[in-house]
């Protein structure tokens, strides 16, 4: 079967792309790093973060493909400016940290989810107008699994409960799972993603990568996306009929 004409699945990252909750992912960071109650995520919220953490979050954004990656931008002095030196800092970082770091923000956040569920929502935009494109499609994001359910659930979004793959630090292994319950080969699964390098990292394992260009991209990511011939994407594209939309790898 072609390229052209192969059933294609897609699998869709939801920070960024679906939602954008920098703001959320930055107080449950930083009130969990530096030990506030829940309730300065109501009260002081926002102004109780110092705004060189703010700072360093947003331009630490691109580069973050999971929760432990948040860590950094909490605990270095400059951003970086690229993939690589975002990748170096983070593994400078002792291990053991990084896991206090990631169990401390999950608890955080479940328990801001409880306590705030409003206002907990309130600091995630959801993109308008996917609802047709995600109707058979996955969900992979390095957020857990119950966050996005309560989202997608709130907004409306028909995306079923089994298809969402959450706690996927590497995306690779939930598009394997998506392929061999799809019967499909890897190339007719397409992870849609605004972080190149996880497209360059699922496009190197044989499955098909558009890079999302309305979520959080650094300079190089449109030079690093061609170079891997990885196809980009505008949001309009999304939502469009998949099959309109299903050309080239």
């Amino acid at each position: 079967m072609s390229v052209l004409h192969m059933r294609r699945v897609l699998a869709v990252d939801f920070d960024g792309v679906i939602c954008d909750s920098l703001t959320e992912s930055l107080l449950v960071s930083w009130n969990a790093h530096s030990g506030a109650p829940v309730k300065a995520f109501a009260h002081p919220g926002l102004a109780g973060v110092p705004p060189d953490v703010a700072d360093r979050f947003t331009r630490c954004r691109p580069f973050a493909r999971h929760f432990g990656h948040w860590l950094v931008p909490l605990v270095i002095d400059a951003a970086p400016s690229s993939h690589a030196e975002f990748g170096a800092r983070y593994d400078e970082l002792p291990a053991a940290q990084i896991e206090a770091f990631t169990a401390a923000a999950g608890r955080y956040r479940a328990q801001v989810r409880c306590v705030y569920p409003e206002r907990w929502l309130a600091h995630h935009r959801v993109q308008l107008g996917l609802g047709n494109a995600l109707a058979n499609a996955y969900v992979v994001t390095a957020r857990d699994t119950d966050s996005v359910r309560q989202i997608l659930h709130a907004h409306a979004i028909p995306i079923d409960d089994e298809r969402i793959f959450g706690s996927s630090s590497d995306k690779n292994v939930a598009l394997r799972a998506i392929a061999i319950r799809e019967a499909v080969e890897p190339p007719a699964v397409t992870l849609v993603d605004d972080n190149v390098e996880n497209c360059v990292a699922a496009r190197t394992a044989g499955y098909s990568a558009w890079w999302a260009t309305w979520g959080y991209n650094s300079a190089g990511d449109r030079a690093l996306a061609t170079g891997y011939g990885i196809k980009a994407i505008s949001i309009d594209m999304l939502r469009r009929p998949l099959a309109a939309s299903a050309k080239g790898r």
